[in-house]
């Protein structure tokens, strides 16, 4: 019985002892899992910011700006005022160059004082002008003098621009021009070397034909009567 029992007790034990080895070599034979390496992740790009929409310009007023295919009338005006037209065509005839007689009375009844020179005219900037010099002697003195002349289209009138080296002024003249084209008569204010008194003076030029036309300025004399003061007579050269 004792034997028996010291038997089972060994086959106890050696079936414990086998277990415990199995289960060592198992644990033994199974990997350990590695530690997992840290995953190095690129951090993502910061977002472009978003552009805020800004709001629909506000419409113009339909005045400020033509609709395509519209003519503004501004610019019409300024050509229409630049162009030179049938009033520009009227000066022609006193384009080129002049021999010149001037007569000049002091009062209405002096005797006229006269002396010859020359007058060469051109049109300029594409002819909406035309300049002209003068040259020759006055009262013995000699004599330099040039104008710009021309028509504006916006005052509706003929104007012209005068000095010369017997002053230090310069004359305005505006004027018009008869039905026929061929007189034309202007008006002007000069200060009077005299009294230092700004004095009215008128002058006529008169177109005789395509070789002759004779220039008149008239004044007041002393007497506040007006007289002609100078007449100037061109000569085709």
């Amino acid at each position: 019985m004792k034997q028996r029992y010291l038997v089972v007790a060994a086959a106890f034990c050696a079936a414990t002892a086998l277990w415990s080895t199995s289960l060592y070599s198992q644990a033994k034979d199974e990997k350990k899992p590695e530690p997992s390496k840290p995953v190095l992740v690129k951090p993502a790009p910061p977002a472009k910011p978003t552009p805020e929409k800004l709001p629909p310009a506000e419409a113009k007023p339909a005045g400020d700006k033509p609709a395509a295919g519209d003519v503004d009338p501004h610019m019409v005006a300024w050509i229409k005022a630049a162009t030179p037209g049938p009033e520009h065509a009227k000066l022609k005839a006193t384009e080129g160059n002049w021999n010149t007689v001037t007569k000049h009375w002091h009062d209405p009844a002096s005797q006229p004082m006269e002396s010859k020179g020359t007058c060469e005219r051109k049109w300029i900037m594409d002819g909406r002008y035309l300049e002209e010099h003068y040259t020759g002697d006055f009262m013995g003195m000699p004599f330099k003098g040039m104008g710009i002349g021309g028509y504006d289209n916006v005052q509706k009138k003929y104007v012209t621009a005068w000095l010369d080296n017997l002053g230090t002024g310069i004359m305005l003249f505006t004027g018009t021009a008869d039905a026929s084209g061929k007189v034309f008569n202007y008006t002007a204010d000069y200060a009077d070397p005299m009294t230092g008194k700004m004095m009215k003076m008128r002058s006529v030029m008169k177109i005789m034909d395509d070789k002759t036309h004779v220039f008149e300025m008239y004044g007041s004399g002393e007497d506040g009567k007006e007289f002609k003061m100078m007449e100037i007579t061109h000569s085709k050269k």
